[in-house]
């Protein structure tokens, strides 16, 4: 837990320094809250170019200490004020609390999502792979984006702990920079509205659910668009008088960008900037001025070069990736699942309701559409509604940052949802969250702010916004309650067997994603996940989901590819062939050692239960009977079926049994404990 909170806070607090460093550097005048989103995309730059240095870990961890110390030195010699203490406690807090909802509910801290999202399986092992060479992944992305992996590899690396939890921690400072990011974008309202906004654009609905199962690539480049709308708005303020204060902090933007979602991501920012182009020449009447506009672009010239210039330096350590990570891809459009293969629902049970982009969502599950039909379409109604007033208000108060933002994630959605799949549309869907609700409850709140409190509009609006927050905060309220922290007792036995197995070559017969993270030294391989030697399952004895896995389930050649095979202990497996020795066990897992080569078998065709029968009347049984060798016959065993248990649900079972003495078996599938009475 110590580990999980501390990176935490660090990786909060190094963001706002580095970002407030750069931004004193550049000469930006506008709120500097905006430091948070900037200072982030920095600290995933610094960490993921100088953690592929000679001295990796520890050549990161002085890399981000000295830019920590410059960013200091600059911000000591350059005092500005801006940056209000209160607001950053008042923000962080309750969001810190939300965010631990879900280890609350547990009553443990670890990995979030898993069973319903276990691509974090693979992100330990690269994020850990950055210190370690050596270790690799099998059937990933290839150069995939690590900014994100970067920072937790550094912050373990300096913590002295492991990238489980300050991959959890990268995980909750993400919702916290986006909260202190928004008060940016608040500057004009009273403080205690300005919190609470900045709250609920911390943590909306869809930034909650993407946190409950460990995504964090969305969440991050929720929070690196609303820093680019922050500098655009500062930057519209001023009339674009300093165009190098605005220029140069979008360019780290962009490069945090990259380093978080490859060139995909770049899709978001380009848009947004096209569609804020198009309404200020439009809505902005700028069109009435091309002559004063042309000479305002040509005097910027210089400060684009410099720019242009950040970003090409920040970039250019990871051109190859980008350029192998094209290659591979074949150039793919924007907005892909980041080169990974996730199939059209990835971990979805079908698409989701455009609607519950507006984040009321009445739903432990954002996967799946809320039992009362009524109450959410009257939700998603009145969010629209909402929605609809806050345009009306920006477009008055000529907001059009945001305005051009909202317009250029909704033509991104639109797209992504006709052209691709049901998985990558959810991304689409998720990213504009908070900056959805940020320009919603800030426009409540404005108009709360200047109007006549007898006015019967002013009663209207007060209603809406606390229908608005209450049933926004209840939707965040329930998927994080409701998420699943891993626990950690089958981690603890597998890495107990570790010194049993000599870091040589070993074949785990059960499913588990995390096998890989979890015996990490150990090269490890499994039927039924992406491993670097592949073990494929018998023709002949095919498996399916939630079945258990033998030794009979592998063949005689390949079983001779590993030294050791860890299998669960059960009296249902099959024996294990004869040159296999059991050498050492936990309460739940058995380790065997191969000795010499493995003698040929073969098995019955299964019959969908344990228990194939032998019998020598038929076809199958007569050909067995004319060959040389022995048969392996066992007890017929009795078979009953369990059906699915809830959490805390529970099932009484009558077993038929002949009289004798029984072992009695219940291999089981669940990310919960099972207990047997």
């Amino acid at each position: 837990m110590l580990g999980t909170y501390a990176s935490a806070v660090a990786i909060t607090f190094v963001s706002v320094l580095l970002g407030r460093g750069i931004l004193t550097l550049s000469g930006y005048q506008g709120p500097l809250w905006l430091s948070p989103a900037v200072g982030f995309a920095a600290l995933m730059v610094v960490s993921k170019v100088a953690i592929s240095l000679p001295g990796r870990g520890w050549t990161a961890v002085a890399a981000v200490a000295l830019a920590c110390a410059v960013a200091l030195w600059i911000v000591v010699r350059r005092p500005a004020p801006g940056l209000s203490l209160l607001d950053g406690l008042l923000v962080m807090a309750p969001v810190l609390l939300f965010l631990s909802l879900p280890f609350l509910a547990n009553g443990r801290v670890g990995l979030l999502g898993v069973s319903l999202n276990n691509d974090p399986a693979q992100h330990l092992l690269l994020a850990e792979g950055l210190r370690n060479p050596a270790i690799t992944t099998a059937g990933y992305g290839v150069a995939y984006p690590l900014g994100p992996h970067a920072v937790a590899a550094v912050f373990a690396q300096a913590l002295g702990t492991d990238v489980e939890r300050t991959l959890t921690g990268v995980l909750i400072a993400t919702p916290i920079l986006v909260g202190l990011t928004a008060l940016a974008a608040l500057s004009d309202i009273a403080r205690s509205r300005r919190v609470l906004v900045a709250v609920l654009a911390a943590v909306p609905y869809l930034a909650a659910a993407w946190y409950s199962q460990s995504a964090f690539k969305e969440p991050i480049m929720s929070l690196l668009l609303v820093g680019l709308v922050v500098v655009l708005q500062a930057a519209r303020r001023e009339r674009f008088a300093h165009p190098l204060a605005a220029l140069v902090p979008a360019a780290v933007l962009a490069a945090g960008v990259l380093y978080d979602y490859s060139y995909p991501g770049l899709l978001w920012p380009v848009a947004i900037l096209v569609c804020w182009g198009a309404l200020e020449l439009v809505v902005g009447g700028e069109w009435r001025r091309l002559r004063p506009l042309a000479r305002g672009l040509r005097s910027a010239v210089p400060a684009l070069g410099v720019a242009l210039l950040v970003l090409v330096v920040l970039v250019a350590p990871d051109l190859e990736r980008l350029h192998t990570f094209w290659v591979t891809n074949s150039g793919t459009a924007a907005a892909t699942a980041g080169g990974v293969a996730a199939g059209p629902l990835g971990n979805l049970a079908g698409p989701l309701k455009a609607v519950e982009g507006l984040n009321m969502w009445l739903n432990v599950d954002f996967r799946f559409v809320p039992f009362d039909a009524l109450t959410t379409g009257a939700l998603a109604g009145f969010a629209l509604v909402v929605f609809a007033f806050a345009a009306v208000s920006a477009l008055t108060r000529r907001d059009l940052p945001w305005i051009g933002a909202i317009l250029a994630l909704g033509l991104i959605y639109l797209y992504v949802s006709r052209t691709s799949t049901p998985y990558v549309a959810a991304k689409a869907l998720a990213i504009p969250a908070s900056l959805l609700v940020l320009g919603s409850g800030a426009a409540l709140m404005r108009w709360l702010e200047t109007a006549h409190c007898r006015s019967w509009a002013t009663v209207g609006v007060a209603a809406a916004a606390v229908v608005f927050f209450v049933y926004s905060f209840q939707s965040s309220y329930m998927v994080l309650a409701n998420a699943f922290v891993a626990p950690d007792n089958h981690l603890n036995e597998l890495r107990s067997l570790r010194p049993l197995l000599h870091g040589r070559e070993t074949l785990a017969l059960f499913y588990d994603d995390f096998i890989q993270w979890e015996l990490l030294g150990t090269p490890m391989s499994s039927p039924v996940i992406a491993s670097h030697i592949p073990a494929p399952i018998r023709p002949d004895k095919p498996w399916t989901y939630e079945q258990p896995l033998f030794f009979t389930s592998i063949s005689p050649s390949t079983l001779d590819l590993f030294d050791y095979v860890i299998t669960t202990r059960t009296t249902a497996a099959s024996a294990p062939p004869l040159n296999f020795r059991l050498v050492g066990h936990s309460r739940s897992y058995d380790v065997w050692k191969r000795e010499g080569r493995t003698p040929p078998f073969r098995v019955l065709p299964s019959p969908g239960v344990p228990g194939a029968i032998l019998d020598c009347a038929l076809p199958t049984g007569r050909q067995i009977s004319r060959e040389h060798g022995f048969a392996m016959v066992a007890p017929q065993p009795s078979y009953f079926k369990v059906g699915e248990l809830a959490p805390g649900g529970s099932e009484r079972v009558v077993l038929s049994l002949p009289a004798g003495r029984w072992d009695i078996s219940l291999p089981f599938t669940s990310d919960q404990a099972v207990t047997v009475r």
